[in-house]
C-alpha cells in the first residue's frame, strides 16, 4: 500500500483481529438464538444493541483508514487505539448470554442482570473517543461531535441506573437511530485514490 506507514499496518492487523472477534461474538449470539429458537425469550433491546455493536465496529474500522498516512506513532497513541478496540470487543462479548448446548436463552433476564456491565462498558467507549482524538490527533473533537458524545453518555448513565423495561425499550432504539445519525454526520468520507 503506497503511502501507508508500516506502523499503521501493524496496528491495523491487530485492531482488525479484535474487531473480527467482536463481530464473531455477535454472530455467535445470533447462532445461539437460532439453535434454541423454540425455547428462548427474545428482548428487543438486546437485539438492537447487537446491531448497534456491528455498526460501532464498522464505523471504527472505517474511521481507522484515516490513520493510514500517519507516520509519527508512539506507544500511548497505539495503546489508545488498541484500548478502544478492546472496549468494543468487551461490549460485544457481554451483550448476549453464554449458552450451554440447548439451554433456553432469556435475553431479558440476561440484559437486566448485566445492564450495569453493558452500560459501564458503553460509557467507557464514549469517554474513550474524545480521549482518542486528544491523544492520537492532538485535537479536541468538534462541538457537534462532542454534543453527540454527551448525549450518548447521558443516556448510557440513565440506562445503567434505571431498571424499568419500558425505558429500555424506548431509549435503546433511540440510541440506534442516534448512532446512525452520528455516522451520517460525523464519519469522514474517504477520498478515492
Amino acid at each position: 500500500m503506497e503511502g501507508t506507514s508500516e506502523a499503521f499496518l501493524y496496528l491495523a492487523v491487530l485492531t482488525s483481529i479484535i474487531f473480527g472477534l467482536a463481530i464473531q461474538q455477535v454472530l455467535l449470539g445470533y447462532r445461539d438464538l437460532i439453535l434454541t429458537r423454540t425455547r428462548n425469550r427474545l428482548f428487543a433491546p438486546v437485539l438492537t444493541w447487537s446491531v448497534l455493536i456491528l455498526l460501532i465496529v464498522a464505523q471504527n474500522w472505517w474511521e481507522s483508514f484515516g490513520l493510514a498516512g500517519r507516520s509519527d506513532w508512539n506507544f500511548v497513541a497505539f495503546g489508545m487505539i488498541l484500548l478502544q478496540a478492546l472496549i468494543i470487543y468487551m461490549l460485544a462479548a457481554v451483550i448476549f448470554p453464554r449458552t450451554e448446548g440447548s439451554d433456553p436463552i432469556d435475553l431479558k433476564d440476561h440484559y437486566f442482570r448485566e445492564r450495569r456491565a453493558i452500560y459501564g462498558i458503553a460509557i467507557a467507549y464514549v469517554v474513550s473517543s474524545p480521549l482518542r482524538a486528544l491523544i492520537v490527533d492532538g485535537a479536541i473533537l468538534p462541538a457537534l461531535d462532542l454534543a453527540y458524545h454527551g448525549l450518548f453518555l447521558a443516556i448510557f448513565v440513565m440506562l445503567a441506573i434505571v431498571a424499568r423495561t419500558v425505558v429500555h425499550q424506548l431509549f435503546v432504539p433511540a440510541l440506534l437511530a442516534g448512532f446512525i445519525g452520528y455516522i451520517a454526520l460525523m464519519t469522514p468520507v474517504l477520498a478515492g485514490g
